[in-house]
């Protein structure tokens, strides 16, 4: 046989072993070989479990949903190859931390743990039972997405979870329609925050809802034209995106930088509500046009 046909046959070996070595080495970073969960996160005073039982699906099982993990607040670390907390998500919300030792029953669990609430209970000592200590699950993932199959079969990803009933179930959940999911925060929420306040109401009267703020777009699922929505109902911490200023996907107030937007935020806020214009002691917030005049006031302070 030529030297040289040998020589090609060698190339051409180390070539095919090379790009399988290659393709190995990129499934095991990208699908931990074990299928782990976030259990070393736990916490003692909650039952995080339906938590991470989203994330072990959505992300090591391969279901296709890499915004999970992130949703939840959580990554998969591939030097330690554990998950580890990011911050943000999820497990950085209210709806996360929502026992107040007061609500630990099966009443004040509608608003506070929705899938450990009796819908029998009533508010009175004797007329609802108490949830034990460490068991408190938090407005967690199944309190507002029904799960796969329920999902695939309402052909919706968000519903209103019936309490007592098995979550598992398409009829455990009231569909929320695209475009009505403010339905779905003012389930608990039963006022819409700030009515009154007049850069709310203008806000209300445009058509902006919850989500738009509290859970702005960062970006699309991977592979998919699904939006990327923040978890932690935060609006200042996900700037620019919440406000849609200078630097966001979004385009609500595009005329802004982050630094003015954070600075105005808490003039926006109840407890603000009547707060004095800074250096215009004699003019209060009392419109929509003195909110805009103050906004562009910080604003013009960023760039001196």
């Amino acid at each position: 046989m030529p030297r040289k046909f040998i020589q090609l046959f060698l190339v051409a070996l180390f070539a095919v072993g090379l790009l399988a070595l290659t393709q190995i080495t990129r499934a095991q970073s990208v699908t931990p070989a074990a299928n782990p969960t976030p259990a070393p996160l736990a916490r003692p005073d909650y039952n995080y479990s339906e938590s991470n039982g989203c994330t072990s699906c959505h992300f090591s099982r391969g279901a296709g949903g890499d915004h999970m993990p992130e949703a939840v607040g959580v990554r998969f670390d591939d030097a330690t190859a554990a998950f580890v907390f990011t911050g943000g998500g999820w497990r950085a919300s209210a709806h996360a931390q929502s026992n107040y030792k007061s609500t630990q029953n099966t009443y004040c669990a509608k608003c506070h743990s929705p899938l450990q609430a009796d819908p029998n209970a009533e508010f009175a000592i004797d007329q609802h039972k108490p949830i034990a200590d460490g068991a408190s699950e938090g407005v967690t993932c199944a309190a507002c997405h029904p799960s796969h199959n329920a999902a695939v079969t309402l052909g919706r990803r968000l519903g209103i979870y019936k309490w007592g009933m098995d979550k598992t179930k398409a009829e455990a959940y009231d569909v929320v329609e695209e475009g009505n999911e403010d339905v779905l925060c003012l389930n608990c929420h039963t006022n819409r925050h700030n009515e009154g306040n007049p850069a709310f109401d203008l806000m209300y009267v445009a058509g902006v809802k919850c989500m738009d703020c509290h859970m702005a777009v960062t970006g699309h699922i991977l592979n998919t034209e699904i939006p990327k929505r923040a978890h932690d109902f935060k609006v200042a911490k996900n700037l620019p995106y919440s406000c849609g200023v200078e630097g966001s996907i979004t385009h609500c107030h595009p005329g802004f930088s982050v630094e003015s937007t954070k600075a105005f935020i808490p003039y926006m806020k109840e407890q603000h509500r009547t707060m004095w214009v800074p250096e215009k002691a004699t003019k209060k917030l009392r419109s929509a046009a003195d909110y805009l005049r103050l906004w562009k006031s910080l604003e013009a302070k960023v760039h001196q």
